[in-house]
């Protein structure tokens, strides 16, 4: 890495370096303003810096795979307001510092302070694309973290960092004396949120592993260094990210896994009559909870977006208050919300903002919140579910509809889906039927698997995977995870079709964005049963990426050494030429390109391509 780099360290040699006033940390003193919510059109109250001008005050976002223009000058392609923006800022900022002190104690051989480890995961989660951008929310955030830093900077008695944080990527771009290194420090950051994100997740269903702190408390007091230029040294902690994420999505698995083992499961497309609650996000065991409560009242709990795949968990299977599926991906919610009769629970990313329409019947969970929404809590805990129950009762629910009111359009990306969807193919279950599968790939019927897999998005780009899907051959077995899934057309299931007379199908959805893990642990078993290396398999990797945990998810690809690995639609906005030309020549990384020509690369290949 150094060497392909080496440009990079005699320029930073030759630059003079920013005087010291440029990294001085921002010490905002956050002050009253009042907005408009969108759920009830009445004056909320949010905390803005002092120096804060919300008609002159620029901002800037390079963190998902939506960033165009105005999210580096006005406002988020995601309706992240200036605001917002600067004040997520100061929560990475002073959450890095609270980590160089955390690290400090650590090292000392001190406990930390009860709740400061996960107060670390909610807040950096906070400030992932589409999960909050309450201004009120997130000046809690800040004050907390700078509460937690002040207890452990006086417990450690460590000195102040060598590096003060800076509240800005541009900031801290404009103090970067390299801008490969400063593309590997955002790399690393992001990394951070995805991981943050998925031990959050983990820690909501009873499983932590004081091995994740840790990393995330080391690399955060890496960002307080000098090291944060040194290239190798930033390089090693990505990679070390992508271990440590495989371990929380390890957790994660281990956690759900406490609701029984999934498996295959045909979920139904359409409503039933009774009132009703629609619940979003990634978090079974707060899907479990709601289907207690719902169960003796008779209000009949739907799913969304990535919630699809709790439908193959047999201790949730149980409860007949499980209606079905609503709606297809994230990115459809506008759309699709305001035909919903009940009550819409959001637990984790990815919230958009409201339309009126039905704004005021969201709620928040954890992470989540939006200015004038019904925030549930931070933990189960709090949550009182009957205010959720009760409002279920004051609205319509449904009668006798036969399907849902809204438009499947491909209006915003792919179709909703109108046909049952089939989910619950965990590496239990695919494991399980080895032997069929070798078979099938002995005897030719299975030619190469294709995991296809990662978010979705409006972006007209992302018709790539559609159409990938659609053409392949019809030998292939597709492996789906995360909200990418709504990506395969029926049109592309119906061709595929059935592994012979064996009943298999050739789209196995595996299931959530963190099932990434159960997607390895296939692979593994794949190479075990077949006698050879993992990148000696006939699989193909083609992820679709749009914020922060598909870039922990590719750290952890890196990590395993999984190359190639095609990435899309676009590549991330802060990598730079020179380490995309070391992530493609070391690491295999590919941009997608061509889906006749991707194919044809993928296809003719006798491993891993």
């Amino acid at each position: 890495m150094k060497a392909v780099l080496a440009s990079s360290a005699v320029s930073r040699a030759l630059r003079q370096k920013l005087p010291a006033a440029a990294r001085t940390v921002s010490t905002r003193v956050l002050r009253q303003q009042a907005h408009v919510t969108p759920a009830t059109g009445e004056l909320y109250v949010a905390p803005l810096g002092k120096d804060f001008n919300m008609n002159k005050s620029k901002m800037f976002c390079n963190q998902c795979s939506q960033h165009q223009k105005d999210c580096a000058i006005s406002a988020g392609n995601c309706k992240k307001t200036p605001e917002s923006a600067r004040l997520q800022d100061e929560v990475v900022q002073h959450v890095t510092e609270l980590g160089h002190y955390a690290h400090a104690l650590r090292k000392a051989g001190k406990e930390l302070p009860a709740g400061a480890n996960q107060f670390v995961l909610l807040s950096l989660f906070s400030t992932l694309t589409n999960v909050n951008n309450d201004p009120i929310a997130i000046g809690k955030f800040v004050a907390r973290a700078q509460e937690i830093s002040a207890q452990l900077r006086e417990a450690s008695g460590a000195p102040p960092p060598e590096v003060p944080p800076v509240a800005s990527i541009m900031e801290q771009r404009r103090a970067s004396p390299d801008p490969n290194a400063m593309c590997l420090v955002e790399m690393l950051l992001y990394g951070l949120k995805g991981v943050a994100a998925y031990a959050d997740h983990a820690r909501m269903a009873g499983k932590e592993d004081p091995v994740i702190y840790d990393f995330i408390h080391e690399a955060l007091a890496a960002l307080c260094t000098k090291t944060r230029d040194d290239l190798g040294a930033m390089l090693a902690l990505c990679l070390k990210a992508g271990e440590v994420n495989l371990r929380a999505m390890e957790l994660l698995y281990e956690g759900n896994a406490t609701l029984g083992t999934p498996e295959p499961t045909e979920v139904q497309v359409a409503p039933q009559p009774g009132k009703c609650v629609l619940i979003s996000g990634h978090d079974l065991v707060c899907m479990e909870a709601l289907l207690k409560q719902c169960e003796p009242l008779g209000i009949k709990v739907y799913t969304h977006g990535e919630m699809l795949p709790g439908h193959a968990y047999p201790l949730l299977k149980k409860y007949s208050s499980l209606a079905g599926h609503f709606g297809g991906a994230w990115n459809r919610q506008q759309h699709e919300f305001a035909h919903f009769p009940g009550p819409i629970v959001l637990t984790s990313n990815c919230l958009i903002e409201p339309k009126k329409a039905y704004a005021a019947a969201v709620y928040t969970f954890g992470a989540v919140g939006w200015p004038g929404l019904k925030h549930l809590g931070d933990k189960l805990s709090d949550v009182d579910w009957k205010q959720v129950t009760d409002h279920a009762q004051k609205m319509p629910g449904f009668t006798d509809e036969k399907s849902f009111s809204y438009d499947p359009s491909s209006a915003h990306g792919q179709p909703s889906p109108q046909k049952p969807m089939m989910t619950g193919f965990g590496h239990e279950t695919v494991i399980g039927a080895a032997g069929t599968v070798l078979a099938g790939v002995e005897a030719g019927a299975i030619s190469r698997f294709y995991l296809i897999g990662g978010c979705d998005g409006d972006a007209e780009a992302r018709n790539y995977y559609t159409e990938l899907a659609e053409t392949l051959p019809e030998t292939s077995v597709v492996l789906t995870l995360g909200c990418g899934k709504y990506r395969i057309s029926d049109k592309a299931k119906e061709r595929l079709g059935t592994v012979g007379d064996t009943g298999i199908p050739r789209v196995l959805d595996v299931g959530q964005c963190n099932d990434t893990y159960s997607a390895v642990r296939i692979a593994l078993a794949l190479a075990d049963a077949l006698k050879c290396k993992v990148t000696d398999l006939p699989l193909s990797i083609v992820l679709s990426w749009y914020e922060q945990k598909a870039i922990a998810v590719l750290l952890t690809c890196l990590h395993l050494g999984l190359k190639p690995i095609r990435i899309g639609p676009v590549l991330p906005a802060f990598v730079t030429e020179d380490v995309l030309n070391v992530l493609v020549k070391d690491f295999g990384v590919r941009p997608v390109g061509d889906v006749a020509e991707d194919i044809k690369a993928m296809s003719e290949a006798s491993n891993m391509s």
